[in-house]
């Protein structure tokens, strides 16, 4: 756990903080409160922290005074500051002590959470690494929140104005650039440096340690030649950058669609699966996968099976699985790696639907935090075989018509499936069917059906261009009006608001 200290003269502030969340789950623990700068900073001395979390105006001692005087005695300390109103002036000079970002009083919720987050990612890729990162800005927090949907245009332009930053060009278009050596903080802000110099953009490191960059030009020309430029200076061997990607979204004319070039940018990062590293992937790049996603679909269906029959054989085709990410190229952005290693664990849960939910969200909460591909593969073999035993518990209780029906839902969810149908095509009593599955597998058979088919979804959302009532249809909803309905209910999100995380 990562140790906060909470400051604010007003102690319902700080015990409000703690009651707001629940910490733990985010990989925090409040580990102190103090009610001034003077208090906490005699903590700070003879205890250590990773955030530190304060009022920006107190007493004798000003919030920023504490900042400062913390680096000096923890210089790894990350800071949030908490204010009444906006009090930019003093915001000013917290940027030159790198606060992570400003929250606003009464704290909102989700903003608070979403910093954290970041926050916590953050200490995550410190960890292990020769060379600490410099601390990341408030500039960056505030693109990386707007590109996101977390603020909109009016606050983060207020906020952006702390820098002088100015989107005053005709036309943009958001890029993301992974690159093998992205771990060096002093290649990474060398790249930064090059970029801001030679070009119109605006640069910010994201949590998942890439390079994200809002180019600006006079014509969607210049936007490509400006990125094609930057793809051929990364690969001179000057750049320091190793084997990377870059990605280009749609260019676009108004601030209001940078989160549109930023979703479209991050879907041809996808793209990194079908070919070489060291270029530039944009609209202009053609590439045929669906023969490849069919291949991916047909593995995935294999080690299920495998895992189905109790094989223990299925965590070796675990090791095909990754062979076939990095089949072109020895690196894959972490990003792209846990992406398709989270929609394969996926895959596989929902297909076998086990009792015991506890090693799924275990797993998925490892993989968030995970930095290579080793890792990735560790997890999803400790998830297998963790599930080898779970299943075969379960299938020795499991009856043979039950699982006959499982395996018949896995091969024609596209089809008009029925309890009604079940029975005629298994010679059993529908009503007595329902009763089974359900005694079995701890859901109603309709439930069941119902997160199987979005979950093929999500999985086409992801993979192809299909409109979404397309692929509602095609995963055997026939009313697109309910599918979406099923979507937005089961998901949290709609499909097209989903196909963007």
């Amino acid at each position: 756990m990562y140790k906060v200290l909470l400051v604010d003269d007003e102690s319902l502030i700080t015990m409000g903080l703690q009651a707001l969340l629940d910490w733990e789950d985010y990989g925090f623990e409040i580990v102190a409160t103090a009610e001034s700068g003077e208090e906490a900073l005699h903590y700070l001395k003879e205890n250590p922290i990773d955030l530190l979390i304060t009022d920006l105006l107190m007493g004798e001692m000003t919030g920023l005074e504490l900042i400062k005087e913390t680096k000096e005695v923890q210089p790894k300390v990350k800071s949030i500051v908490l204010t009444g109103y906006q009090e930019f002036e003093f915001i000013k000079q917290g940027l030159l002590l790198g606060i992570e970002n400003y929250l606003v009083k009464p704290v909102d919720e989700d903003e608070l959470i979403t910093t954290i987050k970041n926050v916590a990612q953050k200490l995550n890729a410190m960890m292990g690494e020769d060379q600490v990162q410099e601390p990341s800005t408030l500039k960056d927090n505030t693109l990386w929140r707007f590109l996101n949907g977390e603020i909109d245009k009016n606050d983060c332009l207020e906020r952006l104005s702390l820098y002088n930053v100015q989107f005053d060009k005709p036309f943009f278009n958001v890029s993301i650039l992974s690159f093998e050596n992205s771990h060096n903080a002093e290649i990474t802000k060398e790249i930064r440096n090059y970029i801001e110099d030679h070009y119109s953009a605006a640069c910010l490191n994201t949590p998942n340690q890439e390079l994200l960059m809002i180019f600006g030009a006079t014509s969607e020309e210049e936007l490509f030649v400006n990125n094609q430029s930057l793809a051929d200076y990364l690969k001179t061997e000057g750049s320091g950058a190793g084997l990377f990607y870059l990605t280009m979204g749609k260019p676009v004319m108004t601030i209001d669609e940078f989160e549109e070039s930023f979703s479209i940018a991050r879907e041809y990062s996808l793209l990194q699966l079908y070919s070489q590293p060291n270029i530039l992937i944009s609209e202009r790049f053609m590439v045929d996968k669906q023969e490849e996603i069919k291949k991916q679909q047909e593995l995935k269906e294999s080690i299920v099976k495998k895992l189905l029959q109790a094989d223990e054989n299925s965590l070796d085709v675990i090791d095909l699985f990754f062979e076939d990410l990095m089949k072109r190229s020895k690196y894959i952005s972490p990003q792209v790696a846990r992406k398709y290693t989270f929609d394969f664990i996926s895959y596989i849960h929902y297909s076998l639907q086990p009792d015991d939910l506890s090693y799924y969200t275990a797993s998925v909460e490892r993989m968030v935090y995970s930095h290579d591909i080793d890792q990735l593969k560790e997890i999803l073999k400790e998830y297998c075989r963790e599930l080898l035993l779970s299943i075969h518990q379960q299938t020795n209780k499991r009856s043979p018509i039950v699982q006959n029906v499982l395996d018949y839902i896995h091969a024609h969810y596209d089809q008009g499936i029925s309890l009604k149908t079940l029975g005629q095509q298994f010679h059993v009593n529908a009503i007595y069917l329902g009763q089974l599955f359900q005694k079995e597998l701890g859901v109603v058979f309709s439930e069941y059906l119902n997160r199987y088919r979005l979950e093929k979804a999500k999985e086409l959302l992801k993979t192809t261009h299909y409109r979404a009532g397309e692929i509602g249809k095609k995963v055997g909803y026939s009313d697109t009006t309910y599918f979406y309905k099923q979507f937005k209910k089961t998901v949290g999100a709609t499909p097209s608001e989903w196909r963007k995380i």
